[in-house]
């Protein structure tokens, strides 16, 4: 049977390493106070005017207060660990950054036009990339299921589970009780309270989603011509 899913941490042992550095970031911030936010947020002007480009990748790692960084790692661990065990360690360590560079952009870009030039930071853009992605996930899932009651004819039984993936691997706890529908309406959720709260940069949300989606879709894409060029 091909590879199956690793035991317990090891499957998401990426996750639990980006969760170590924001909580590194985080000491960093309650120790260093203004210093390492001036330096690592995401700031539009200091991007642009001074081109100090690494803010994509600092301002993901750095928090606010405890209660940012308790939420969000929760997220994190909840969503990492899942969408690792599914995609792989190599593509999941894709996959969030570069969510986390497009919130980025997302961010600065609405920065720019609305002339709202502030200090941003937090994981949640690149966490957004997790839901985006966990839903092209669901998706291609479910489409697989359909497929295979059409060729196996109306004897088909619906609620059949999968419990090995396309790779041979063991799918994680969860999953299978995880819907389109219930995904859908989390991110509607998600995006419209963070349009009523105060302090929330809801574009670097927007962007992250929209990266999750077309990064794990072109992966699928890439994934799936691979099999056809071995077949």
């Amino acid at each position: 049977m091909g590879g199956q899913r690793e035991n317990g941490w090891r499957g998401y042992w990426v996750t639990l390493v980006i969760m170590a550095v924001n909580i590194i970031g985080y000491i960093l911030c309650t120790q260093m106070g203004e210093v390492v936010y001036n330096m690592g947020s995401m700031n539009a002007e200091r991007i642009l005017g001074d081109k100090q480009y690494y803010r994509f990748v600092t301002s993901i790692f750095l928090h606010a207060d405890i209660e940012h960084i308790v939420s969000n790692m929760i997220y994190l661990v909840g969503l990492g660990q899942m969408v690792e065990q599914i995609i792989g360690h190599i593509r999941f360590v894709v996959l969030y950054l570069l969510s986390g560079f497009g919130a980025g952009i997302f961010s600065m870009l609405y920065a720019v036009l609305t002339g709202d030039i502030y200090d941003a930071v937090g994981a949640s853009g690149a966490i957004f990339g997790l839901i985006g992605a966990l839903f092209i996930l669901l998706v291609i899932r479910d489409m697989g299921r359909r497929s295979r009651r059409r060729s196996c004819g109306a004897d088909a039984m619906p609620e059949q589970v999968d419990i090995l993936d396309a790779d041979g691997r063991v799918v994680p706890d969860g999953y299978e009780s995880i819907s389109v529908g219930k995904m859908v309406f989390v991110v509607v959720y998600m995006i419209y309270s963070g349009t009523r709260a105060e302090r929330v940069d809801n574009a670097a949300h927007v962007g992250g989603l929209v990266c999750g989606l077309l990064i794990m879709a072109v992966m699928n894409l890439i994934k799936t011509r691979r099999i056809k060029s071995e077949d």
